[in-house]
């Protein structure tokens, strides 16, 4: 019997990644497991000619304030949950999560947000899958629904 512990869901804060916690939510209450929600914060490159407007800290900040919204509307208070902020590639972070929480299962959207992030989180995506030491579960923007 399969046995899933430990569910990581990442997130942009997207419509997708809204789909895919829904999935994990599921997924971790019939299995009884614990849900990780990640955001990673990408590095803010400053140059000579550049000033960064917002810092890393604020990024973070608001991706609390994020994350701690989300889980106060889509989660029910009996889910087992808790957050991650990384700052970092996020197919680095996202792969190093997995080893260090001890992953069993990610769910993860197959595109970010629109425009450019939305073709990289494509190409996060299709690193993590790649790469992972655990199976992913990939949740489309517009999925076939089968949980409610």
């Amino acid at each position: 019997m399969i046995t899933i512990k430990k569910i990581l869901c990442p997130t942009d804060f997207s419509e997708t990644s809204r789909n895919a916690l829904r999935y994990a939510k599921e997924f971790a209450m019939a299995m009884n497991a614990k849900l990780i929600l990640l955001h990673v914060v990408e590095p803010i490159a400053a140059t000579a000619e550049t000033v960064p407007f917002i810092s890393e800290a604020e990024l973070e900040k608001t991706a609390r304030e994020e994350l701690d919204d989300l889980i106060r509307k889509d989660c029910p208070p009996s889910l087992a949950i808790s957050t991650l902020i990384s700052v970092g590639l996020s197919s680095d972070v996202i792969l190093n999560a997995i080893k260090s929480e001890d992953i069993d299962l990610v769910v993860m959207g197959s595109h970010g947000r629109t425009g450019l992030t939305r073709l990289l989180m494509g190409s996060v995506t299709e690193a993590v899958m790649r790469r992972a030491t655990c199976p992913i579960l990939v949740v489309k923007e517009h999925e076939k629904e089968f949980v409610s």
